[in-house]
Parts: C-alpha cells; sequence; structure tokens
C-alpha cells in the first residue's frame, strides 16, 4: 500500500509506549495549541470562533495554561468575560435565569458538556477519526501488521472507535479479522505480564528479576480508561 503521512506515524507509533491511536491524537492536538499559542491566538477570526464557543473545554484550557499560554488565554479569555458582564448588566433587573452567553457557566460544567464546542476538541476528533482510517488502512500491508501485533495494541476505547466508525470504507471484511486477531495478541500479553507482576509481588519471588512486566499495570491503565496525557 501507499506509505502515506499517517502511514508512516501509525507504524512509528508502534514502537512506542501505550495504545498507538491515543500517542499520534495527543501530538496531534499539541501541535494544534502550540500553533495557536504561537501563531494565530491574536487572529480575528480565531479570537471571533473561540468567543462563541467561549473559550476552550476545562481540559485544553489547563492543558494551554501549563504549556505557559498564559498571556494567550488572558487575552483571549478577557473578551469573553466582557461579554459574561454585559449579559449579566442586560439581565440585572431580571428575574428569569442568565441566557446566552452565560448559559454554558451556569450549567453543569462536565467536560461534555463544554467540548463539543471547543475547537481544540474539533481538532482532536477530527485527527483521530483521520489516524482510525489510517489504520484500517495500514493494516493490511504485512510489514505494519506485524509490528502492530507486537505494539501494546489499542486502548479498548480506541479498539471500539476503530472497530466501529461508520464510513465509506469497503474493505471491513479485510481488515477488521486483522484487527480483532492482532488486539487479542496484544491482550493476551498484557494478561501474562500483568500476572508475572501479580506473581512477583509476593514475597516468596522478591529476588526474582524484573523485566517489562513491572510495567504492566500502566500499560492496563491506559488500557481501560485511556493513555495518560505525555507532552
Amino acid at each position: 500500500m501507499a506509505k502515506t503521512r499517517e502511514f508512516q506515524a501509525l507504524l512509528y507509533a508502534c514502537s512506542q509506549e501505550g495504545c498507538i491511536i491515543c500517542r499520534l491524537v495527543q501530538e496531534s492536538t499539541h501541535r494544534y495549541l502550540d500553533h495557536w499559542k504561537y501563531e494565530v491566538f491574536t487572529d480575528v477570526e480565531v479570537r471571533m470562533k473561540l468567543r462563541r464557543t467561549q473559550g476552550f473545554c476545562h481540559t485544553h484550557t489547563w492543558q494551554l495554561a501549563n504549556m505557559g499560554a498564559t498571556l494567550q488565554l488572558a487575552q483571549a479569555y478577557r473578551e469573553i468575560v466582557s461579554d459574561a458582564i454585559e449579559q449579566l448588566q442586560k439581565d440585572t433587573m431580571s428575574a428569569a435565569p442568565a441566557a446566552g452567553v452565560l448559559r454554558r457557566f451556569f450549567d453543569n460544567r462536565n467536560e461534555d458538556n463544554g467540548s463539543k464546542d471547543c475547537p481544540a476538541c474539533t481538532r482532536q476528533k477530527e485527527s483521530e477519526e483521520r489516524y482510525v482510517q489510517g489504520l484500517r488502512q495500514a493494516l493490511l500491508d504485512e510489514e505494519f501488521y506485524r509490528n502492530f501485533t507486537t505494539s501494546h495494541g489499542l486502548c479498548l476505547d480506541h479498539f471500539r472507535l476503530t472497530s466501529e466508525l461508520k464510513t465509506a470504507d469497503a474493505t471491513t471484511s479485510k481488515w477488521l479479522p486483522l484487527l480483532r486477531k492482532a488486539q487479542l495478541a496484544c491482550l493476551q500479553r498484557l494478561d501474562e505480564q500483568l500476572g508475572e507482576l501479580i506473581r512477583k509481588h509476593d514475597y516468596r519471588f522478591k529476588d526474582e528479576e524484573r523485566g517489562e512486566e513491572m510495567l504492566s499495570w500502566k500499560r492496563a491503565a491506559g488500557l481501560i480508561a485511556g493513555e495518560e496525557h505525555r507532552l
């Protein structure tokens, strides 16, 4: 098959720790936020869109903060604060609940409520679907399939998404059995390593050499809950 940029990225991710889709999506989202921080946060259209979405979601706001984008957030979010002040001034004499710009602030602020409009979440979803599509095609390549089978595979969420995402793809009967077979091999290998980790915590085996199995708990956590953000 054609060795596209997505193919090369997926192949590289097979040699890294954890779910390959989690890793690539995190890297893509980090690049987007880095681009916003250094290149486009002053762009008028970008700022207007951010005002309409009332900022980034909780996760991406604090990711930007940890990336040192404090001045950029101050400038962008001051506009949203100003909008909130203006709306409150209009609503001061009204007994009705605040509406419009303040609706999001009075909603239950869980990640699902805000993330659907967050520009970074939108970009994250796009990159996730792109890499899922790329993975489906890459599974048909023998070199990639060998590397994927010996990788840590996919977290359960990305395995489900890769299996179920509705697209115009007509090759399901080819890549889906390969995906299931490779993921099963990855899960069985992890299960064996978890068993070894647990066994070696028994005092009777405390002097045995430790190896890769001692980090299997972390891979299991990433498999169930999604990978820890590394960037």
